[in-house]
């Protein structure tokens, strides 16, 4: 432990002693701990007067300043605002029984459509209206609704182009073909009316060429294959379904015989295999609808709820709109899209199973098309993820754009992999880098990373990353923005955020480029051996070399442990900022507002300026440089104190471990640390224009590893208790030197 200052040094600081003293010079434009406006105000160092909102804030369109997180009228219809930043979709407590559903909005569980009274229920009835009831006796049949065909392809094979054909109860078993024209098949209601397939065709309902304005009512499907399969046609229309326990996909649409496109409505799309709805090339709209409890194959593969795919042949991509949706409760990945557009909105997807071969029950998958290089876009608005398993968002080399959506309670894995909240990557054969664009949004309750930036882009705006814990990989990093397994480089962009009570880490940068602003970073707490928990962590790669940067400004840094701010060998710029609070590590070392340190194993600096900006309520050292470059403009460092297992309590701290260090303090005020306001431990510090108020010691300098600590007077400098009245004292104490944190983290 650093020796504790004995009473005969109480002489010694605030003009006390006799080594050395710097003259009082007049003062500068703007006093210590000020700093020049544009229009020549002289403003006090730390949050700007003139900000728009305060930290963490952002104005909506009326100019009124919103906090970070889904605003409280920005939930989508079928949510409720929580109060806390987040919405909860509007949902039975209890899954619903197998034939029912209810989608966001909706408080009870309910058939897909009721079922009305006599033998054509309220199908409307029109002139061509071709009829069919499999138990009519006669051998008369003509398709009236007195001598009804006893088959649907019968009636599909007598309409006019355009004609209802109505279908009265009963389970009709063999498979239907709709081409050359299309028709609108109509049941009496799903729980009376169902389609059995067989293996004659592809589906139980197949519609192909020239059947483009198909539609399918108020029926269920199911069959030994596919339930229903659309290709080269358009326009089809499938509302009121119930398509079940097929023994492959549910509803499958590709582009293999033409293009295809589909809107499902007010369905429900449950217990089949492989995946609920399969798109390859086309065009799918989803509807208030459910797609739940798809299982894997025979073979243990697949289960997703939804998969959307590049045609291999063709190369075409697939474009996916859900909208006020439940997807709820399938295996593998809840939704899967690769080299193609998926937009979805005011829907929940949640709880994701792995399957039979341990696939981890992901939610949403955006990926890269493998065989065209495509990126896949992702419009992710008004919805929420909870409850997957290992990732809740992956997005790899493609785009993802979040808006006013919730990302909640990612588990791991049964292995315990993972529990990540968001996670954007690079390809990792080809280095393509992805984007990520979140805003008004909240992710909570992650293991590890609530969002990792991985070689990649990430821009977030007035959102919440909070209360990441540790996983299998012992993190618990907020925000983790890092160089790819290619060398690609990540860069973040955040503003008018807010990252809270995570653990290891707030916002984690390694061999990447950060921007914050207006952002709140607080409550970041130790891992399982007490260390860390520092609130921003900007460090080199140390497998690549990779340089971190970040520039924050106007930002919040809070009650974080052992480090408000650290760069490792990195390059940090923090302007008109306040880093408060900082409290020691549970093994009682730190606290530190801000620390520059070298690589300890090259020597690598870091170089860390503070400009305008204010640093109280720290411990051990407000400001700590460590074989690293500082500079100190206009700055507020206050109210130092001791830390547990080392003491100490200085304003700034200067070391030459490893390599030189050095620091320029400008127009800075330095106010009741509990030893020095400066300590030059073999390092060099110039000083100029600042004051040095009730410290123990104003300058404390001291030898490292044979090096003396030296001071420069550039003049301007006064210290004093409780006014900067006299000249400052330069002592040397003999005090045990400090010794840097842990090593970098990776």
């Amino acid at each position: 432990m650093r020796a504790i200052v004995v009473a005969t040094l109480l002489t010694l600081g605030c003009g006390a002693g006799d080594e050395s003293e710097t003259a009082v010079a007049p003062p500068a434009q703007c006093a210590p701990g000020e700093w020049a406006r544009e229009d020549g105000l002289c403003v006090a160092a730390g949050l700007p007067p003139d900000m728009p909102c305060a930290p963490a804030e952002a104005p909506n369109d009326s100019g009124v300043c919103i906090p970070a997180g889904v605003p409280s009228d920005g939930c989508g219809e079928g949510f409720v605002h929580d109060g806390d930043r987040g919405c909860e979709p509007i949902l039975p407590p209890e899954p619903c029984e197998p034939g029912w559903l209810a989608v966001p909005g909706e408080t009870r569980c309910r058939e897909v459509t009721p079922c009305a009274q006599g033998t054509w229920g309220d199908i409307p009835v029109e002139t061509d209206t071709e009829y069919v009831d499999a138990s009519y006796a006669g051998m008369d049949s003509d398709g009236s609704a007195l001598k009804p065909w006893t088959t649907i392809q019968a009636g599909i094979d007598a309409a006019s182009p355009g004609a209802i054909v109505a279908i009265a109860a009963g389970s009709y078993v063999g498979d239907v073909l709709v081409a050359g024209n299309p028709v609108r098949l109509w049941g009496v209601c799903p729980a009376l009316v169902e389609i059995v397939g067989t293996l004659a065709e592809s589906a139980a309902i197949t519609v192909l060429g020239g059947a483009s304005g198909t539609e399918v009512h108020a029926l269920a499907v199911r069959g030994d294959r596919i339930g229903v399969l659309v290709s080269d046609a358009l326009d089809v229309e499938l509302e009121r379904l119930r398509v079940h326990d097929s023994v492959h996909r549910g509803i499958d649409v590709e582009d293999t015989f033409g293009p295809a496109q589909v809107t499902l409505r007010a369905s429900l799309v449950e217990q089949n295999h492989e995946s609920g709805v399969y798109l390859l090339g086309g065009e799918v709209s989803v509807e208030t609808s459910v797609v739940r409890n798809t299982q894997p194959t025979a073979q243990g593969l697949g289960g997703r709820g939804l998969e959307v795919e590049t045609d291999p042949i063709t190369g075409s991509s697939s474009a996916l709109l859900v909208r006020g949706s439940l997807v709820d409760d399938n295996s593998d990945i809840a939704m899967f899209v690769e080299g193609s557009e998926a937009t979805i909105e005011t829907s929940v997807v949640r709880a994701t199973r792995s399957n039979l071969l341990g696939a981890p029950g992901w939610g949403l998958s955006i990926v890269d098309s493998p065989m065209t290089g495509a990126p896949s876009s992702l419009l992710l608005r008004g919805s929420v993820l909870n409850d997957h398993h290992e990732v809740s968002l992956l997005v790899e080399s493609s785009e993802a754009t979040l808006e006013a959506s919730v990302v909640r309670a990612t588990q791991p894995t049964a292995q315990g992999l993972g529990g990540f909240g968001v996670v954007t990557r690079s390809d990792e054969m080809t280095g393509a880098p992805s984007n990520l664009v979140m805003r008004a949004s909240l992710v909570e309750d992650s293991l590890d990373y609530g969002v990792m930036v991985d070689g990649s882009a990430a821009t977030v705006e007035s959102s919440v990353i909070r209360r990441t814990r540790s996983g299998a990989r012992s993190m618990g990093r907020g925000l983790n923005t890092q160089v790819g397994s290619m060398g690609s480089r990540s860069t973040l962009v955040m503003s008018a955020s807010l990252v809270e009570e995570n653990q290891q880490f707030g916002v984690f940068v390694s061999g990447a480029d950060a921007t914050i602003d207006a952002t709140i970073v607080r409550g970041t707490q130790g891992d399982a051996n007490g260390l860390f928990g520092r609130g921003v962590n900007v460090e080199v790669d140390l497998a690549t070399g990779a340089p971190s940067t970040l520039l924050m400004r106007s930002s919040l840094i809070e009650q974080n442990h052992e480090a408000g701010v650290f760069a490792g060998a990195a390059q940090v710029t923090v302007e008109t900022s306040i880093v408060r609070a900082t409290a020691p590590n549970a093994v009682g070392r730190g606290g530190f507002g801000a620390i520059a340190q070298a690589l300890l194993v090259t020597g690598a600096p870091a170089t860390l300026t503070l400009r305008a900006s204010l640093i109280e309520q720290s411990h051990e050292g407000a400001v700590w440089i460590v074989g690293s470059l500082a500079t100190l403009e206009a700055c507020v460092l206050r109210d130092t104190a001791p830390s547990p297992a080392f003491g100490a309590g200085d304003g700034v701290m200067v070391g030459a471990h490893v390599a030189p260090a050095s620091a320029t303090i400008n127009q800075t005020r330095i106010h009741q640390s509990a030893l020095a306001a400066v300590a030059a431990w073999g390092g060099d510090i110039a000083i100029e224009n600042s004051a040095l108020t009730c410290q123990l010691i104003d300058l404390n300098r001291e030898t490292l590893f044979g090096t003396a600590g030296n001071f420069e007077d550039l003049g301007g400098n006064r210290c004093g208790c409780p006014d900067p009245a006299q000249s400052c004292k330069s002592v040397s104490t003999g005090l045990e030197p400090p010794t840097p944190l842990e090593p970098l983290s990776e």
